[in-house]
């Protein structure tokens, strides 16, 4: 009997290493639990008269633990030892895992509901703390999914906790906080080629993809903040009312290029300034005449500007490289600072687009750290 027992286990191992040289088992499949109110709701309709809320957004990653907690439903025995252990997870899939708690769809969601808008000068910061928790793989499924090259698909779960802070930058204090537990479920096999496609069209949550990334997590996050959220602000007009917009600092530009930038400077300082008035910085230019109208608060300063290409081996990469610093004038405190540096390998984009891309990641990292 321990005999067959072990040319079993023998033959999943060698069924689950096939499957795994062979890529059969790579489609997932992403389905995260709704999360209930954290109160009770009173069931009566909810209406903010369309109203428009500015907020700065701070997606907080300081705390993103190195590895977490991996938990196994059953124990494999070891042979040699007669003890039971568990087996590991690449570290790859753990590091995918905990990213899927800091991703920055929770950014998009927020920039896309019309309930909100983003604005650099928002009285109301909402800064977003995660904490994953740990894994647990059903190792019984996994057997399933091995006797079945893949199309039983195999589960893994992970479980952790999300914060939505919400920050009166004026009084300097955090009003209110939101916190919720995440169940989220993965499935892996071959079978969801073909099927979890058209799951898709029976939930909004369950996110399809080739790793273990998913943005089914933070959909679901954002949902019960927004949710909970609309409800307090429809019954709270004080919290209501200390949504509103500080009067807009001025801002001035100024680019200092070194000899690799200096053929693109004109066009990165245009894509620059057009993509601060987009974002709602109020920008003048210190060397015309409106020096003489208008008192320049703030200044935007970009320096050790580098646009090149070069040969990397047989592919050639387009690098863009700059520094910002944003100074009070008044103060003549530094407000922040930040270094960018983009590359990419696609021939195919023109100058003007590797521009526009290597500006916006200026404000990707400035929209996550909650400066706008």
């Amino acid at each position: 009997m321990k005999h067959r027992m072990f040319q079993v286990e023998k033959h999943i191992k060698i069924i689950s290493i096939s499957i795994f040289v062979l890529g059969f088992d790579n489609c997932f499949m992403h389905y995260t639990e709704k999360i209930p109110p954290n109160q009770i709701h009173d069931g009566k309709e909810i209406s903010l008269f369309r109203r428009h809320l500015p907020i700065k957004l701070k997606l907080n990653r300081s705390n993103i633990p190195k590895s977490i907690p991996v938990e196994f439903v059953e124990k494999i025995k070891d042979d040699k030892t007669n003890e039971y252990k568990l087996p590991s997870l690449h570290k790859q899939f753990i590091d995918n895992y905990i990213e899927n708690y800091y991703s920055e769809e929770i950014l998009a969601k927020f920039k896309i509901n019309e309930l909100f808008i983003n604005n650099p000068n928002a009285n109301i910061m909402v800064e977003i703390k995660a904490l994953p928790i740990k894994i647990e793989v059903d190792k019984s499924s996994r057997l399933y999914s091995a006797f079945s090259l893949g199309m039983i698909p195999y589960q893994t779960y992970t479980y952790g906790q999300i914060t939505f802070e919400l920050v009166d930058l004026d009084q300097k204090e955090k009003i209110k906080e939101y916190t919720y537990k995440l169940n989220h479920r993965q499935y892996v096999g071959t079978s969801l080629y073909i099927f979890s496609p058209l799951i898709l069209l029976f939930s909004d949550y369950i996110d399809h993809s080739g790793t273990a990334n998913t943005y089914s997590i933070m959909w679901r996050a954002h949902e019960a903040f927004h949710r909970d959220l609309t409800y307090d602000l429809s019954r709270d007009p004080k919290l209501l009312e200390r949504f509103y917009i500080h009067e807009s600092p001025n801002y001035s530009l100024q680019i200092k290029s070194t000899e690799k930038g200096k053929e693109f400077e004109p066009l990165f300082q245009s894509m620059m300034e057009s993509a601060l008035i987009a974002k709602g910085f109020h920008l003048f230019d210190i060397d015309r005449s409106y020096s003489g109208k208008k008192k320049i608060d703030r200044s935007i300063l970009i320096e050790k500007f580098i646009f090149e290409r070069n040969l990397d081996g047989k592919e050639e990469v387009s690098k863009i490289k700059y520094e910002a610093t944003c100074q009070d004038l008044i103060s003549g405190n530094i407000l922040w600072k930040q270094s960018i540096s983009y590359a990419t390998m696609q021939k195919e984009l023109l100058d003007q687009e590797i521009i526009q891309i290597a500006t916006q990641e200026l404000f990707r990292q400035l929209s996550q750290d909650g400066i706008i």
